[in-house]
């Protein structure tokens, strides 16, 4: 496994909105790229992901279509991997 920032699209059942996740911190295999994501930094990432679904979701008139929402994190230190 080698420390590497990964992106990862976030998508949800009744919902068009899509959020881009950029420089998400994971452990990439060399071999066949799995990555793994640190339990912490999941749910971090998911703290900021779900309220904009559940936004989005309890809309009851659509005003405008769905955005294509981007969030990137800037470039973090490897010992933060773990």
């Amino acid at each position: 496994m080698y420390p590497r920032p990964v992106n990862l699209l976030y998508k949800r059942d009744k919902c068009d909105i899509q959020v881009d996740v950029i420089g998400i911190p994971a452990n990439v295999c060399t071999k066949c790229f799995y990555r793994i994501i640190p339990g912490k930094i999941a749910k971090y990432i998911d703290s900021i992901v779900d309220p904009i679904f559940e936004a989005e979701i309890r809309q009851q008139e659509r005003i405008l279509p769905s955005p294509h929402i981007g969030i990137q994190f800037p470039p973090t230190e490897r010992e933060l991997y773990c």
